[in-house]
C-alpha cells in the first residue's frame, strides 16, 4: 500500500527523471528560447509596473492587462491609477486616454521603434529584429533566463540605457528599463486567470 509521503516521493523522482532527461537533451540557450517564443501565438496577462522616477518622492505603480497576439499585435490597458490603452498593430502606435486618441506610424520614429522592437521581436521570437536594435546578452536556462539588451543606435542611447528582460520557458515574466537619465521602471507580469 501507497501511503502518501511514498507517493510523493515517487513523484518528485519521476520530476527528477524527467528534468535529467529534459537536459540530456542538450544545452538550452538563446536559440532555443526564440524558437520557444515563436510558438506562442497568443498571451493575456496581468501587469504590475513601477516607475522610479527623479521628478517624483515616490514610486508611481500603474497595473493593468497585456494582450499579444502573434506575430506582432501587442496591446497594454492599463486600469490604475488612471485607464490607458496602447496597442502595437504593424508599423502603428495608438495610444488613448480619457481625453485623446493620438496614432504614431513607428517608421517616422526610429528611437520609438527601437524601443517597441525591443519588447514585440522578444515576445515573437525574432532575434535577428532584436539583433538589428540592440547588443542582445543572454543568461541563465529553460528554468530562468534573462535578455540584457544595450541600444546600439545613439539616438536611442540618449533614451534608454539597458532593457533587462527575464522569465522562464516562453513566459515573459518581466522588464526592468533603466533610462538614460536614471529613472527606471520595473514591470512583473503574471498569467491572467482564465
Amino acid at each position: 500500500m501507497i501511503t502518501g509521503a511514498s507517493a510523493l516521493l515517487a513523484a518528485l523522482c519521476a520530476c527528477n527523471v524527467a528534468l535529467a532527461q529534459s537536459d540530456a537533451k542538450g544545452p538550452w540557450g538563446l536559440p532555443e528560447l526564440m524558437q520557444e517564443l515563436q510558438a506562442v501565438s497568443e498571451v493575456r496577462a496581468k501587469f504590475v509596473e513601477t516607475k522610479y522616477l527623479s521628478a517624483l518622492s515616490a514610486p508611481l505603480e500603474l497595473s493593468g492587462t497585456l494582450a499579444y497576439r502573434a506575430p506582432g499585435r501587442l496591446e497594454k490597458r492599463t486600469l490604475k491609477p488612471r485607464a490607458e490603452r496602447l496597442v502595437l498593430e504593424g508599423d502603428t502606435l495608438t495610444l488613448e486616454d480619457s481625453k485623446r486618441r493620438r496614432s504614431y506610424a513607428l517608421d517616422r520614429n526610429p528611437p520609438v521603434r527601437a524601443f517597441v522592437e525591443s519588447i514585440r521581436a522578444t515576445l515573437a521570437g525574432d532575434l535577428q529584429t532584436l539583433e538589428r536594435f540592440y547588443d542582445v546578452a543572454f543568461s541563465g536556462d529553460r528554468r530562468g533566463w534573462r535578455l540584457v539588451l544595450v541600444p546600439t543606435d545613439s539616438a536611442m542611447q540618449s533614451f534608454v540605457r539597458e532593457i533587462r528582460i527575464g522569465g522562464h520557458q516562453a513566459w515573459v515574466a518581466s522588464i526592468e528599463i533603466l533610462d538614460a537619465g536614471g529613472d527606471r521602471s520595473v514591470m512583473t507580469i503574471s498569467p491572467e486567470p482564465q
